[in-house]
Order: structure tokens, then sequence, then C-alpha cells
């Protein structure tokens, strides 16, 4: 540490680092919430997915019901049952993962306020020191 400096050099420079670490965390912070977006966007679009999905396969199991009832020979309505069954299946899937992405607990986890909390201490050390 150069002892040469004054308090006002020392003041005026913790001041500039600051404002450079404050400048930086709110870059970290536009790009999490870019990023929460982005996620969000994505699980909208599984979920989306998966209601089509579920409507078609919504279609398949009306037409087993329409087949069983005409045909009271199982072999057309249980294979459009089969059909039906898997696409809800994948369907519904599709709706579970959608919603995963979108839980509030997973996006409200931020590495900004663990990033802050360290910028905190690390600011009181100096002034301290």
């Amino acid at each position: 540490m150069n002892l040469d400096r004054g308090i006002g050099t020392v003041f005026s420079e913790l001041l500039g680092e600051i404002s450079a670490l404050i400048r930086n965390e709110i870059r970290l912070a536009k790009a999490e919430a870019v990023e929460k977006v982005r996620r969000m966007a994505i699980g909208l679009a599984m979920m989306v997915a998966g209601l089509f999905v579920l409507i078609l396969s919504l279609v398949f199991l009306l037409e087993a019901a329409v087949g069983g009832l005409m045909l009271l020979g199982l072999n057309f309505a249980v294979s459009c049952l089969i059909v039906g069954a898997v696409i809800f299946a994948m369907g519904g899937l599709a709706i579970w993962l959608g919603l995963g992405r979108l839980k509030v607990g997973k996006l409200s986890e931020t590495k900004t306020a663990d990033q802050i909390r360290r910028d905190v201490a690390s600011v009181r050390a100096q002034v301290q020191a």
C-alpha cells in the first residue's frame, strides 16, 4: 500500500471502485433477467406444444369411443385407445416439463443477490482496513 496517498485520493479511488462495482452488478442483473425471460418463454412454448398434443389426443380418444360404439368389436377401438393414450402421455409430459421451467422458486434464485452480499462484505473490509 502506498503511504504517500492522501485520504482524499484513497476515498476517491474507493468511490470509483464502488461505482464500477455497482455498474457491473447492474449488468449482471440484466443478464440474469434476460436468462429468466428466455427460460419462461421456452417453458411457455413447451406448455403450448403440450396443450396442442393433448387436444390431438382427445381427438383420438373420441374416435376410439365412437369406433367402440360403432363396432362393438374392440379391434379398431383398442388401437385408437392405445394411440390416444400414448399421445396423451406425451402431451402431459410436455406440460409437466414446461411447468417445471416456470416455477417461481427457480425464477427467484439469483446469483446477483449472492454477489452483492459478497461485494458489500468486501467494501466493508476495505473501509475498515
